[in-house]
């Protein structure tokens, strides 16, 4: 189940201040944070409006200009099950954890979900989840000695970086956490890693994993929700979908759409 603060579009798309309301309800109250629900399901059109909402937060980025600001999350049943377009569990991680313009905000929003009740979006405070760890393990997580693998034709996210901490020196938001849980297999075999100590990292960072993973939420989609959080504190990922996904045409399987806001001018709060 999920705590994730649910507003009304119509309530925050009319009005002589909005979308105000909605960027002083995600920092404020929804620590974060937010649903929106649309109650038209034209999609075209709250897509519009949900960019008008999230430009308050801060610059709408076309991390992918061939796709627009919004980029399609299919169902693809030819890819590995784990991967962004797979029908198997996607593992806690924030996007682009490599990038030194690591994006604050992404959205999410359903066109279709999944007819076989599958596929829920998964949100951990990774915040909270830093708080449990040793302060050994915090300071293992805190040197820049991780790596991972870059994603190609990404624009407006600045360059990929050779070496990173998990952790920046304050767990505030003024810095992101690049938190993968995709990482962890590559670190216990020794790679991803610069350092003298690799298995003692690579053991903080399970401990992490494992402390995120407690605190994972999970919320289902429907269409004409859109889903809204902070990744400099919020690792995300995906539930599997529903058994028999081969039975459903393309047309039919779950749908999202996602785009990406830059870094506002606002630190985070506890």
């Amino acid at each position: 189940m999920s705590d994730v603060l649910t507003l009304k579009g119509r309530d925050l798309t009319s009005g002589p201040h909005a979308p105000c309301h909605f960027a002083e309800a995600v920092t404020g109250p929804g620590v974060g944070r937010a649903l929106v629900r649309f109650e038209e399901l034209d999609h075209t059109r709250n897509q519009e409006l949900g960019l008008s909402l999230l430009s308050s937060l801060g610059p709408v980025l076309a991390v992918y200009p061939g796709d627009g600001c919004w980029s399609d999350l299919t169902v693809n049943l030819t890819v590995a099950p784990e991967r962004t377009h797979g029908v198997g569990e996607n593992l806690l991680h924030v996007d682009l954890v490599d990038r030194d313009r690591l994006p604050r905000y992404i959205a999410l929003y359903c066109v279709r979900a999944d007819p076989l009740d599958g596929g829920a979006s998964a949100l951990a405070d990774l915040w909270h989840a830093a708080d449990t760890l040793s302060a050994t393990d915090r300071a293992l997580l805190a040197e820049p000695v991780f790596s991972y693998y870059p994603d190609k034709h990404v624009h407006g996210v600045g360059k990929s970086l050779d070496h990173f901490p998990v952790l920046p020196a304050q767990v505030d938001g003024g810095a992101p956490i690049r938190f993968t849980a995709k990482a962890h297999p590559h670190l216990e075999r020794g790679e991803l890693l610069d350092t003298d100590e690799p298995s003692a990292t690579a053991a903080a960072f399970g401990r992490f994993v494992d402390a995120a993973v407690a605190r994972r939420s999970t919320i289902r989609l429907m269409p004409g929700d859109l889903l809204v959080f902070d990744q400099h504190r919020y690792a995300h990922g995906r539930m599997p979908l529903g058994e028999g996904q081969h039975h459903c045409d393309a047309g039919e399987r779950r749908l999202l759409r996602q785009t990406y806001v830059g870094a506002g001018a606002f630190g985070g709060t506890r």
